[in-house]
């Protein structure tokens, strides 16, 4: 993920709960709000002038429980989950947590939030898909909020009809297009599509690793991923094509004019809008013969915290199923371009709007990824990350990367790994 505009991911939600201060710390009608970010720097990014276009929310969410205070802290990821657990340990924690999803696991493994049980009802309208990797009985690990999916950012005065597909991404790189690509695999797995060799991915990253087997890749697979790798290889040698390994990179060579086409995160978006204007265009990432590709989608979530008391908690259920209503779920899509609803009753403007078309169509070909074990999923796409980087970085051939991929991470790696 990205620093500096991550900006996005909770803008229009940080800002909802700017309540924070109004009437004094503390107090029985006092919530207190963690919100993870990328960045030490991203706080006055990510309220901009947000909150007076949702103060409205605020004052509906007071009508309804007056006097309530929500009080707002951002923290860092790097730093997250060790200032969560020093403030919990003497019960100052969190009532409410927005975290990515992995954050949120996590604060689950090391008991630093709760399960809880909402009315059923009033999640009935939200999607399934994005809801059902939380469950755990009737209970919930954490409750989804937004969605947002990967793209295509490209500028109009050099790419007046965006690529369908890989082959023909490659051609507008040989015609002198500078396309912008990242180094990262959750950032790269649309490109693994286009090849259909996703699913050969994902594997890579489940399969079992011992330390003097390496992985057991499985002939069809192995063929999948050489040429997905053959793919990248081709790409690094185009003159024209250049690999960020921070996505923030992307966006600023493409918004200085360096580059004409990159993937990016939805997160991006006001940020690009504002800064090429009327050139600023999106699309579907490109797959294969004139099929978008399916890339990751990020969630935000909530996850409740442990010393609450029972009017805080209460408070708190309400507000997370306030902000999950169909009317405010279109409020945070408005409000905050790039994030899409949870809610399936929300109507996302594909009709009237280019960049909600490609916003609505890259969710519905979105893919989630498992963090069922977030350390040893994070462990494994850290090892990957490291593969890919020094194979473009060095310009590997592709057996040469195959074989480094079937020998496995390294013992201190795979020794997290059953």
């Amino acid at each position: 993920m990205s620093s500096g505009a991550t900006a996005r991911t909770l803008g229009a939600l940080a800002a909802i709960l700017l309540c924070g201060g109004c009437q004094g710390w503390g107090g029985p009608d006092s919530l207190f709000l963690y919100v993870e970010t990328d960045s030490v720097k991203t706080n006055a990014v990510e309220l901009g002038d947000s909150q007076k276009r949702t103060r409205r929310l605020i004052e509906e969410f007071r009508q309804v429980n007056p006097g309530v205070n929500i009080h707002v802290r951002h923290l860092p990821s790097d730093a997250f989950l060790r200032s969560t657990a020093f403030r919990t340990s003497r019960g100052l924690g969190p009532d409410l947590m927005v975290t990515r999803v992995v954050t949120a696991l996590r604060l689950n493994q090391q008991k630093l939030s709760e399960p809880v049980e909402l009315d059923p009802q009033r999640l009935k309208d939200i999607e399934p898909r994005f809801l059902d990797d939380f469950r755990v009985g009737r209970q919930l690990l954490a409750v989804p909020l937004l969605a947002q999916p990967e793209l295509a950012c490209f500028d109009r005065r050099r790419v007046p009809t965006p690529p369908r597909d890989l082959n023909e991404l490659i051609g507008l790189s040989a015609k002198g297009l500078r396309i912008g690509l990242p180094l990262r695999l959750t950032d790269l797995y649309w490109t693994s599509s286009g090849l259909q060799a996703n699913a050969a991915v994902e594997r890579l990253l489940e399969a079992p690793a011992t330390a003097d087997a390496g992985l057991t890749i499985s002939a069809s697979d192995r063929q999948d991923l050489l040429r997905w790798l053959s793919w990248l290889n081709n790409a690094n040698l185009q003159q024209n094509v250049e690999f960020a390994d921070e996505p923030v990179d992307l966006v600023q060579r493409l918004e200085e004019g360096r580059l004409g086409w990159i993937s990016c995160n939805s997160l991006w978006l006001e940020r690009l809008g504002k800064a090429l204007g009327p050139s600023f265009g999106v699309s579907e990432l490109p797959g294969r013969a004139g099929e978008p590709a399916h890339g990751l989608t990020r969630l935000k979530v909530w996850s409740f915290g442990r010393h609450s008391t029972p009017r805080q908690r209460q408070l708190a259920e309400e507000f997370v199923l306030f902000t999950l209503n169909r009317l405010n779920q279109k409020r945070l899509m408005l409000t905050a371009p790039g994030n899409l609803p949870v809610n399936s009753t929300v109507l996302i403007p594909s009709k009237s709007s280019s960049v909600f078309a490609a916003l609505a169509g890259s969710l519905d070909r979105a893919e989630l990824m498992s963090f069922k074990d977030p350390d040893r999923i994070e462990t494994r796409l850290a090892w990957v990350d490291g593969v890919l980087e020094s194979a473009i970085v060095n310009a590997e051939p592709p057996a040469v990367v195959m074989g480094i991929l079937e020998a496995g991470p390294p013992p201190e790696q795979s020794s997290t790994l059953p």
